[in-house]
């Protein structure tokens, strides 16, 4: 069998297999015994998600091997979205903007009330992690976090790491790759994700020199989304920014170059400003 090694992410390997009969699949092996049962949640997750408008890759099967978890799913031979973006026709954005919200939305049936007290113990730790930092901009979003009111985030399904990175495109379909087993599921929480790329642009962070173009298509998707999320719950969309200030603030703890820190500085200031404006 022919293994090309993908890379992977928390640890856990990614690995192109093609076997002596050309059947091409991807594999993906959890990092350490102590991962075993997270990578089992993911699987679990890809494998029960449903939409008409997206699809994920289909679990072919799931095993041990060395005492560690894997599973080998479907190889969808796409681009990201990130990448798509640079070339899809601006006139097709809102077409694939609704195909994603559709599969989004059709996970709120049957939500469940929602647990103020995980964002509650997630943030006190990340104030505690954070305590000797000094900066001022993390303190004031702490604080902004801390005091705001958490009960409409309703439990539902979710992706859990729905970037644009994690959204495959082929022959015009859809397709969601790395769900990840989050501290909390909700449907805002994919959208806030989605935010983090169309409104602060991280997955395009380090492209030194963006297209024009790229970041109009980017802005259209943004506007698209958030339109579309003001109609399903209205004065409520801003919990959505809420959520982005809260992925933002999560991504401190495991950076330590200037140029992100920087970054991440520049962004958050201009979500609070965001959440501050609609809040007059």
């Amino acid at each position: 069998m022919n293994i090309t090694d993908l890379g992977g992410h928390s640890g856990c390997s990614i690995l192109l297999c093609e076997t002596e009969d050309n059947l091409v699949f991807v594999r993906k092996i959890s990092g350490s015994i102590g991962y075993n049962e997270r990578l089992e949640s993911q699987a679990k997750k890809q494998s029960e998600f449903r939409s008409e408008f997206v699809k994920a890759p289909r679990i072919i099967s799931t095993g041990y091997k060395d005492g560690l978890f894997y599973f080998d799913m479907e190889y969808i031979a796409g681009i990201t979205l990130a990448k798509y973006m640079n070339t899809i026709q601006i006139g097709r954005v809102r077409g694939l903007v609704d195909s994603i919200v559709r599969s989004i939305v059709a996970s709120r049936n049957g939500q469940l009330e929602a647990k103020e007290d995980i964002f509650k113990k997630k943030i006190k730790s990340l104030t505690d992690n954070l305590k000797r930092n000094e900066n001022k901009t993390v303190s004031r979003a702490l604080k902004l976090l801390n005091n705001h009111n958490w009960s409409r985030f309703t439990r539902t399904f979710c992706h859990g790491d729905l970037t644009l990175e994690n959204v495959i495109v082929k022959d015009g379909q859809l397709y969601y790759i790395d769900f990840l087993d989050s501290f909390y599921d909700s449907w805002l929480m994919d959208i806030s994700t989605l935010m983090q790329d169309v409104q602060t642009m991280w997955s395009y962070r380090f492209n030194e020199e963006q297209n024009i173009n790229t970041l109009l298509r980017l802005i259209v998707f943004r506007d698209i989304l958030m339109d579309k999320v003001k109609e399903m719950v209205g004065s409520e969309y801003i919990e959505v920014y809420y959520a982005l200030l809260l992925k933002l603030i999560r991504i401190y703890p495991y950076t330590s170059d200037e140029r992100t820190l920087s970054f991440l500085d520049e962004k958050v200031k201009s979500v609070m400003t965001i959440i501050e404006e609609k809040a007059v």
